[in-house]
C-alpha cells in the first residue's frame, strides 16, 4: 500500500501550491492524490502568463514520468490568453508528448458547467477585469452566455491567500443577482478559498457552482474511473455516483 494506490492526478500548478493542496485534499477520497509541479506566477501580469506557458508542457511531462495517471495543466489565465481553441493545442500536446489523459483547469470547469446543464452563467473571479474580460470571450467562444463578469483586482499573486473565507460565496451571490437567468456560476483560480462555500452559493441561489479545484478533482476522479460520489462541495461531485 502507498498513497495514491487508487490514482494520481497531475497538476501544473501555475503558481505556489498551498491553498488548492488543502482545498483538494477536503475533496479528493482515499487513495487518490494529486502530484504537482509549479510554474512559479507570482504576478498576474501577461508577461508572467507568457513565461509560464513556455515551461507549461515540459512540467506535464515530468509529471508523466511521476506516474501521473492523468494529467492537468492550471492556470486560466495562461489558456485563455492563447484565445478559443488554445486549450484543446495544449491537451493535444500533452497528450502526444505523454500518452496520458489530459486537460485543462478551463477545459475541465467548461466540461463540469455542460455536465450540470449550465449555459447561462456568470463569473466570480479574484482576478482584474482586463484578465476576466478574457474569459469571457474565451467560454462565449466555447457556446456560454456569460452576462455578468464580476472581479476583486488582484494582481499579485500572494493576495489571493489573503482573500477572507467568506469573499468568493458574496462574490458569486453578488454575480448571481446582477442578471436573470444564471444557470451557473464560475469561480476561477486555486488559490482563493471556494471549494467550502460551494455548497452554499447553490443552496442560496439554485445555481450550480464551479470552481477550479472542485472541477480538476471531478474530471480526474471521472476519468481515472473512480465512481465514489462526494457530497458537501458541490452538485458536480455528486454525478460521479450517478
Amino acid at each position: 500500500m502507498y498513497y495514491g494506490w487508487r490514482g494520481k492526478i497531475g497538476h501544473v500548478c501555475p503558481a505556489i501550491y498551498d491553498t488548492g493542496a488543502y482545498e483538494f485534499d477536503q475533496i479528493l477520497p482515499k487513495g487518490v492524490i494529486t502530484v504537482t509541479l509549479t510554474l512559479n506566477v507570482q504576478q498576474l501580469v501577461a508577461s508572467e502568463f507568457e513565461r509560464a506557458a513556455g515551461i507549461m508542457i515540459e512540467g506535464a511531462k515530468k509529471l508523466a514520468e511521476e506516474d501521473a495517471g492523468v494529467i492537468i495543466s492550471g492556470g486560466d489565465p495562461i489558456i485563455t490568453m492563447k484565445g478559443v481553441g488554445g486549450d484543446q493545442k495544449i491537451i493535444a500536446e500533452i497528450r502526444e508528448l505523454t500518452g496520458k489523459p489530459a486537460s485543462t483547469s478551463i477545459t475541465t470547469a467548461m466540461d463540469g458547467l455542460r455536465a450540470v446543464g449550465a449555459k447561462r452563467i456568470a463569473i466570480a473571479s479574484p482576478y482584474t477585469e482586463e484578465r476576466n474580460l478574457v474569459t469571457k470571450k474565451f467560454l462565449e467562444g466555447n457556446g456560454f452566455e456569460v452576462p455578468v463578469v464580476k472581479s476583486l483586482g488582484v494582481v499579485k499573486n500572494v493576495d489571493l491567500t489573503r482573500i477572507p473565507f467568506h469573499a468568493s460565496y458574496k462574490l458569486a451571490l453578488e454575480a448571481f443577482r446582477a442578471a436573470p437567468g444564471i444557470e451557473g456560476i464560475y469561480l476561477p483560480c486555486g488559490r482563493w478559498a471556494v471549494v467550502g462555500n460551494l455548497k452554499a452559493i447553490e443552496e442560496d441561489t439554485g445555481a450550480c457552482a464551479i470552481s477550479s479545484i472542485q472541477s480538476m478533482a471531478w474530471w480526474g476522479l471521472k476519468t481515472l474511473g473512480i465512481r465514489e460520489k462526494i457530497t458537501g462541495y458541490g452538485k458536480l461531485l455528486e454525478t460521479l455516483g450517478s
